[in-house]
């Protein structure tokens, strides 16, 4: 049997388009924690508040389920999923090994233009950071560590790194990038990765990555411990407002530095609904 396709109307490129938008704007505001981890998911509130009909809001929460940042549940609430020290700490335990193995293997092949790209990202997320924009800070953060995992040679190891990164930032770890210190101090660890790279020595890359990694996990973990722990209480669905949503999507502008301070807690496992995987 054979399939034909339907040619799509202009209307129904005008339904794509607004439930793109629809995803678009869910999904940038559960990442930044506009909408907080743990939220039920009312799709009439939602449509009234995005003033769209019930379908697009129904296929952007699908959409958003596939990318695991919410669950949808038959016959009960559909919710942000909750954050997971535990799984965070796994998925850390993994990047620092794996990345810092593609830092390694990227030292043979990253070229002197690669390196001057490099360098350029590092200047572009620290305007950024001085600017207190958190999300220019994380985009150009994001291509820095791309570049060098595109360069590691191993396709294997490639896919692995990229992967673990876009499941990374699914975990609400972007969240952290807000405080300026933590900025600061991954931007002068990158610094020592550019040295180690340009002096083509594959042991200080690695030891210079591992630094990173291991530092970078602690805070990201640290923060999500205490967003947790400051929590206020209450079941609102948004910390801020919303608005009616073009076709285009409509940010409310960049995060910029938070005022929770970094602080260490012992406890395991914690998450906002104080669920377990």
């Amino acid at each position: 049997m054979t399939v034909h396709k339907r040619k799509e109307s202009a209307p129904g490129k005008q339904y794509e388009s607004l439930s793109s938008a629809v995803y678009e704007r869910l999904r940038h505001e559960i990442v930044w924690g506009v909408i907080r981890p743990g939220s039920i998911l009312s799709l009439r509130k939602l449509a009234e508040e995005l003033s769209v009909g019930l379908m697009p809001v129904r296929d952007a929460l699908h959409r958003l389920a596939a990318d695991e940042l919410v669950e949808v549940r038959p016959r009960a609430a559909t919710r942000v999923v909750p954050i997971s020290i535990e799984r965070i700490t796994e998925m850390f335990e993994v990047r620092t090994r794996l990345e810092s193995l593609a830092g390694r293997l990227a030292t043979a092949h990253l070229t002197v233009p690669d390196l001057r790209r490099l360098a350029d990202y590092q200047q572009k997320l620290e305007r950024a950071g001085a600017r207190g924009h958190a999300e220019g800070w994380h985009k150009w953060n994001q291509e820095f560590h791309l570049l060098i995992f595109r360069k590691c040679g191993n396709a294997l190891l490639q896919r692995m790194t990229q992967n673990l990164w876009d499941r990374n930032v699914r975990l609400f770890t972007a969240r952290v990038v807000t405080q300026a210190a933590f900025r600061n101090r991954r931007s002068a660890e990158h610094r020592q990765i550019i040295k180690a790279l340009e002096r083509r020595d594959p042991d200080a890359v690695e030891a210079a990555y591992l630094h990173h990694m291991v530092h970078s996990g602690a805070e990201t973990i640290a923060f999500l411990r205490t967003l947790i722990s400051q929590r206020s209480n209450g079941s609102d669905l948004r910390t801020q407002g919303g608005g009616p949503i073009p076709t285009s999507v409509k940010k409310r502008g960049s995060p910029r530095d938070g005022s929770l301070s970094l602080a260490r807690d012992k406890g395991r496992g914690i998450d906002l609904e104080q669920s377990r995987d």
